[in-house]
């Protein structure tokens, strides 16, 4: 596609940024009805994402993951506490998002952040729906101790699809966490102590993840589906629909649509479906390449 634009109706031709900035649907709609997209890749293709653990030395257990240029960074700390009583056996696991003002120029200090909320919300419900995580097996010792998870998830660059980064971030600084080890005496007393490092023992001191939840983001526009739109794109969209699934057992546990322009039609919900399946092993394998 040409850099120099001609519109309809004016005799002279502008530059394609200036066109853009101008008229952003008809710049996009130009890529799009030749079956392509500004950044060259076709409408059903997600951007290549990656994984690192260990970035934060302060985190009981962290992860960075860029999906294109969007980049999140997740990190766990666990603190022992006391149960609900109506829960005696079950922890807790807390969930923030922010989204820091410098991750994107939409991004203003001192505002309550709606998009924050429902990505911490759509984590949550991800790793409970999916099965990931069991807080029975946050217990330390019923009716007396249990682990709180605070999953702390910024997000640093914010060039769309962030729901997608988030979840690949909390999920692989979960897997990456190293549970302190801690001894209760008989008087209820807690004391934490060093690591437990037997051999015998592979899953002492790891927190249990039992699932692999994924979720890709489908923009809606104009009757076509994107996959997963950057910042532009889903600025421009009428709709996005974000589904969840398990990588381990290749099942659906989440569909969300957050408000929007569009209806999505089942044929709609049926492609995104679709979208996420195609792209459920890259992320996955993304995810569990860190571990290598």
């Amino acid at each position: 596609i040409s850099s120099t634009w001609y519109w309809p109706g004016r005799r002279a031709t502008m530059e394609a940024a200036a066109f853009k900035r101008l008229y952003p649907h008809e710049y996009y709609a130009k890529f799009i009805s030749e079956g392509a997209r500004p950044d060259g890749r076709p409408l059903a293709r997600a951007r290549p994402s990656s994984v690192a653990i260990g970035v934060a030395g302060t985190a009981h257990g962290s992860a960075l993951v860029k999906v294109g240029r969007t980049t999140v960074m997740a990190a766990v700390k666990l603190e022992a506490c006391q149960p609900d009583p109506d829960a005696p056996d079950r922890g807790f696991l807390d969930v923030v998002v922010e989204f820091p003002p410098m991750c994107s120029a939409s991004t203003r200090p001192g505002r309550p952040n709606e998009d924050a909320h429902f990505v911490a919300r759509r984590i949550e419900d991800a790793l409970f729906d999916s099965a990931a995580i069991d807080k029975r097996k946050l217990t330390i010792k019923e009716g007396l101790w249990v682990w709180k998870i605070c999953l702390d998830v910024y997000c640093l660059d914010h060039d769309g699809s962030v729901l997608d980064a988030g979840l690949m971030a909390a999920l692989a600084a979960l897997r990456d966490a190293k549970v302190p080890h801690v001894v209760v005496d008989d008087r209820g007393k807690i004391t934490y102590g060093g690591r437990k490092t037997d051999e015998r023992e592979p899953d002492e001191g790891k927190i249990e993840v039992a699932a692999a939840p994924v979720a890709v983001t489908t923009a809606l526009y104009r009757k076509h589906l994107i996959v997963d739109p950057d910042a532009e794109e889903e600025a421009l969209a009428e709709a996005t629909v974000t589904v969840t699934m398990d990588a381990k057992g290749g099942k659906v546990v989440g569909m969300h649509k957050p408000g929007g322009t569009a209806e999505a039609s089942e044929t709609d919900l049926m492609h995104c479906v679709a979208a996420c399946r195609l792209n459920l092993e890259a992320r996955a394998k993304a995810v569990d390449g860190a571990f290598l």
